[in-house]
């Protein structure tokens, strides 16, 4: 991860008042800069797009959220969450005899949908011709279905295919918001990472619907993931993390990790965030979105807002282009690849949210789009880093493995078994200082079945000439 906090200079005017009046350590300004964002995200990305090279891109953000245990995750995240759901509560409370007179008109729709049907289906199976009445009232009532109210836009803390089901058909815009990333991550089966990669992408998903067949659907998600870095890290090694990593899932996401070299714990004297003046005006201009969400999903999607960019932001961006094709020269991983190819979007994306968020007039900036260059590549190095840091542990235990295997096999000249905790010591001796050290060394050797673990003993595996295993122990 990188060695540096935010840089809190690229952030928008309304970002960086809210962090200047709320933070009170560096880790602290990184968590709640990333919330900050997702909420800035989840306000105008279902509500606009952004033309570039004659392409129309979505402004979806996925934003994943890092930091030990204590850092301030929950505390950064929950003064916005409890407005947004008290904001979500009173629109209910304001639409709920509107929705008991609509359930009411659906009720007696769906009777009289259902009985139509079966007059139908009772001429057909007395081999009767059919009863145009019938067809025409049921074309009728397939044309005169109840409208819904307007319903507004909801958090999915619970993210599963039907939960993206039932959430479209009331409004397509939704964040996606788990407490804790390390319960989230492991639901996250094929389906669920194409649809996130897919809606990330503004490609609509289908979904079968009883009755009405094949329905095409194009979810407006904003998502975030509060998670520890190692968990993350624990995550991708299991085959559900690296078919993500591979498919590109993580590459979508913007990367707010804290400083791993400075520890400090979330502060406990934060002032009451709700009651500052800075977020009472950034609180207005979500709730101005939440509106216009609710009017876009009743007057439909196509209306949204088309953002362009001014002819310098456009050499802005094929200067940051260039920069990231540098970047790729370095021979880059295959995880860091995948990361490259998605951020000269993720400038134009992120350039284009703030400029709308913050109500600037025109076309967006090229000082807007260094900005969002700059936050970019801060995301982009700490993922790089944290999985180089991955990588970099895997080669450690590669290089621990044989120089444990050299002092077993020739060193200390074992004849078949030895302590494991004798072993530990002779270990230690040699460089391996820590425990968890020395017991990544002997599981690779135990998995390439050169030693055999057991009742704190440690069997040495004997092979003939060619390689061929002689016995365990010592013993043929």
């Amino acid at each position: 991860m990188s060695g540096n906090s935010v840089p809190l200079h690229a952030l928008s005017k309304k970002q960086r008042a809210l962090v200047d009046a709320v933070a009170r350590t560096a880790t602290f300004a990184t968590m709640f800069a990333g919330v900050i964002d997702t909420h800035t995200a989840n306000a105008v990305a279902p509500c606009a797009k952004v033309k570039w090279n004659g392409r129309l891109i979505g402004l979806a953000a996925y934003i994943g959220i890092g930091g030990a245990s204590g850092v301030g995750k929950s505390p950064a995240a929950e003064p916005l969450m409890n407005h947004r759901r008290a904001v979500i509560a009173a629109h209910d409370t304001e639409t709920l005899a509107a929705w008991q007179e609509h359930r009411g008109r659906m009720t007696a729709w769906y009777a009289e949908y259902a009985g139509t049907q079966r007059a139908i289906g009772k001429l057909a199976s007395k081999g009767l011709p059919p009863n145009d009445a019938f067809a025409s009232r049921l074309v009728e009532l397939e044309q005169s279905r109840p409208k819904a109210p307007p319903s507004p836009p909801r958090t999915l803390e619970r993210f599963t295919f039907v939960a993206v089901k039932e959430q479209t058909d009331q409004n397509r815009a939704f964040l996606i918001a788990p407490d804790e990333g390390s319960a989230f991550l492991p639901e996250l089966g094929k389906d669920l990472i194409g649809l996130l990669c897919s809606s990330w992408s503004g490609i609509p998903i289908s979904f079968s619907r009883r009755g009405t067949g094949i329905t095409m659907v194009d979810p407006k998600i904003t998502m975030v993931v509060p998670i520890q870095p190692d968990r993350l890290l624990a995550f991708l090694r299991t085959p559900q993390g690296r078919h993500a990593l591979e498919i590109g899932l993580f590459a979508r996401f913007l990367w707010y990790f804290a400083d791993p070299s400075i520890v400090e714990p979330a502060p406990t004297d934060l002032p009451d965030v709700l009651a500052l003046a800075e977020m009472q005006e950034f609180l207005g201009r979500c709730e101005h979105y939440f509106r216009e969400q609710i009017r876009l999903q009743q007057v439909g999607w196509e209306g949204q807002k088309i953002l362009t960019f001014s002819p310098r932001a456009g050499r802005a961006l094929e200067s940051a282009d260039r920069r990231i094709g540098s970047i790729r020269l370095e021979r880059a991983s295959s995880s860091e690849m995948a990361s490259l190819n998605k951020l000269h979007e993720q400038i134009i994306r992120h350039a284009a949210r703030h400029h709308e968020f913050e109500g600037e007039e025109g076309p967006i900036t090229a000082e807007r789009v260094e900005c969002a260059e700059e936050i970019a590549l801060w995301s982009y190095e700490n993922f790089s880093q944290l999985i180089n840091s991955e990588e970099q542990a895997l080669s450690r235990t590669d290089e621990d493995a044989d120089r444990l295997h050299e002092l077993l096999f020739r060193d200390l000249r074992v004849r078949d078994k030895i302590p494991e905790d004798v072993l530990r010591e002779r270990a230690f001796n040699i460089g391996m200082a820590t425990q968890g050290q020395f017991k990544k060394a002997l599981a690779k050797l135990c998995a390439q079945e050169e030693v055999c673990a057991r009742d704190g003993m440690v069997h040495l595996n004997r092979r003939d000439s060619v390689g061929h295993l002689l016995g365990r122990g010592g013993v043929r």
